[in-house]
């Protein structure tokens, strides 16, 4: 699967026995339709509004160059967290998934209300430290 920014070949990482789609180029996440809430809800994170509008149909058109959904090519739309500041990510318009930038989805979950100490939140922040997730079960390499 490509990259929708970089065009660089994505490899996948599993987080509590969920694969998440990373790109080692920009260090952007994929979560394909429903695997944000499925993270979430065994992060103890994430739940209900932010969760709507997140996953809800619509969004803006981007301005700029257009990011193609990795599984259709189907440009992307701009959604928006609830709250102050919103965080902004990129939906696919046939819901196949959701594009979240470096640090945007470890910003997410921040935004939800989880403590920044919750394993989502660090599992999501060290991958955008350095590219490399420590795996949590036995201390290797996540992928």
């Amino acid at each position: 699967m490509l990259c929708p920014v970089c065009a660089v070949e994505m490899f996948v990482l599993e987080f509590q026995r969920v694969e998440v789609d990373y790109c080692p180029g920009c260090g952007g996440v994929w979560l394909d339709s429903g695997e944000l809430e499925l993270i979430g809800e065994r992060a103890g994170a994430l739940q209900g509004e932010l969760l709507a509008a997140l996953e809800a149909s619509g969004g803006k058109r981007p301005q700029g160059q257009k990011r193609p959904c990795p599984v259709c090519r189907k440009a992307l739309r701009e959604v928006a967290t609830p709250g102050e500041p919103p965080v902004v990510v990129d939906r696919c318009p046939r819901g196949h998934g959701l594009w979240f930038d470096r640090d945007e989805l470890r910003a997410v979950v921040c935004a939800a209300g989880a403590p920044e100490d919750n394993v989502l939140a660090r599992f999501f922040a060290d991958l955008g430290a350095d590219g490399e997730v420590e795996d949590e079960r036995d201390g290797g390499a996540g992928a």
